[in-house]
């Protein structure tokens, strides 16, 4: 089982970190990084158990879409559910002795401290700051978000079949991917990028790195 897992704002693909995109709400900016760790992947078959994919850990990046998280049993399933970050006990683990299935190297997400961990989210980029969003204004932002709090739980749409198809897996049958577009319009929705540019969650704004963390389950859609 594959994630396909697309970098977005609103219906735009972001495919040059140096560009402004446009999100539903008129706004424009930029990402030059997104990343975040989904961990705690589970399928709901359709006969109604749930299979957890045990040890599948995925550090998305801005650069790559394809993500491999592990084999699954023979069956048909209709749902994804995920963590978007670490359980307590992965959080805790030095850059050392933690490995994922992303190939950006996970110190550049440690915090620098077991106590606090790594950063489940980190975006950076910029924005139009200007009322008639003419990009003559623009700002930089820096977002990592981290922390038990922010630990947040996803739990993907029921796919009943129509206009979704259904995860078939069948022995020898090869893989499957589920195709996800993160909207980071979505994300940001009620961030104010002129007055909230920065958080880490600990000692910088907290407060914006708690909304973002709530609109995480915002971030995710299918794309078929």
């Amino acid at each position: 089982m594959y994630f396909h897992l697309h970098t977005n704002i609103d219906t735009n693909e972001v495919d040059d970190t140096s560009a402004l995109y446009r999100d539903s709400s008129g706004r424009h900016f930029g990402l030059s990084t997104a990343q975040f760790y989904i961990s705690n992947i589970m399928l709901h078959n359709v006969n109604g158990s749930m299979y957890t994919i045990s040890g599948a850990i995925v550090l998305k990046n801005i650069d790559s879409e394809q993500y491999v998280i592990g084999q699954v049993p023979v069956g048909t399933y209709d749902d994804v559910m995920f963590d978007v970050g670490l359980n307590p006990t992965t959080n805790a683990l030095q850059p050392s002795g933690f490995t994922t299935t992303g190939y950006i190297p996970n110190s550049s997400m440690w915090y620098g401290n077991a106590t606090q961990g790594y950063m489940f989210m980190k975006l950076q980029g910029f924005a139009d700051t200007t009322t008639a969003q003419s990009g003559t204004n623009l700002v930089h932002f820096s977002y990592e978000i981290g922390g038990s709090s922010n630990l947040k739980s996803v739990t993907m749409p029921m796919r009943t079949g129509n206009p979704y198809y259904l995860y078939t897996v069948t022995a020898g049958g090869g893989n499957n991917y589920i195709h996800i577009i993160c909207d980071y319009g979505k994300l940001l929705s009620g961030i104010n990028f002129k007055t909230q540019d920065s958080t880490d969650s600990y000692t910088l704004n907290p407060t914006v790195a708690t909304t973002i963390a709530n609109n995480i389950p915002n971030l995710f859609h299918y794309e078929e």
